[in-house]
């Protein structure tokens, strides 16, 4: 039997909670709406606070965090991404993982033209920063190593550095190409320093 409203249009979907119109081998059908069980089991409650706390992580990350997950997701977004992580580090009772944030410098004293600091991993191009603002961030995670940094100057490039142990480097770490006269420092980003009350 077809559904169809009275403008032949086909209908999905429930009609004021008392029935539901759906289809099943492309044929409409019509059956009574049954309100969806909750039965709050302790495995539902749990797996829905890691889901909202992952979902709030995600959200305290900034730009160039949710970047980096968005580069080397695969098959997904860089959010269902970093959610299916955090949920499965909860679960295996780790530590969820969140990506470190370095900052880079550059130290020329003159300001080298149409240079670039290219980050890769493996076959993926995680971020590629002009040089012309002098400094700013990248975040990389221990997981998903190595990272190659590259130098890029007016059609040329350097590899300059490789990173097989994000929690093991040297940071800072100087990241230097002398054929093509650039020079940058990397270094972790600061920790926010705590603001102490005055006492009244």
């Amino acid at each position: 039997m077809k559904i169809n409203s009275v403008f032949g249009i086909r209908l999905s979907g429930a009609l004021n909670k008392t029935v539901v119109v759906s289809s099943w081998k492309g044929r409409q059908y019509v059956r009574a709406y049954v309100k969806p069980k909750d039965p709050k089991t302790e495995a539902q409650e749990s797996h829905r606070a890691m889901f909202k706390a992952a979902v709030g992580a995600w959200h305290g990350l900034n730009g160039r965090q949710r970047e980096f997950y968005d580069r080397i997701a695969r098959d997904m977004t860089g959010y269902n991404l970093f959610v299916s992580r955090y949920i499965k580090a909860v679960r295996d009772g780790g530590e969820p993982e969140i990506p470190i944030i370095i900052r880079w410098t550059v130290r020329n004293r003159t300001l080298p033209r149409n240079s670039w600091l290219i980050v890769r991993q493996q076959d993926r191009m995680l971020f590629t920063d002009s040089l012309a603002v002098r400094r700013g961030e990248i975040a990389l995670t221990p997981s998903d190593v190595p990272y190659t940094f590259v130098l890029h100057k007016d059609r040329q490039e350097e590899a300059v550095h490789v990173i097989d142990d994000l929690l093991d480097a040297d940071i800072p770490m100087t990241l230097e190409s002398k054929r093509l006269g650039v020079k940058l420092v990397a270094d972790l980003q600061a920790p926010p320093v705590a603001r102490v009350s005055k006492a009244k």
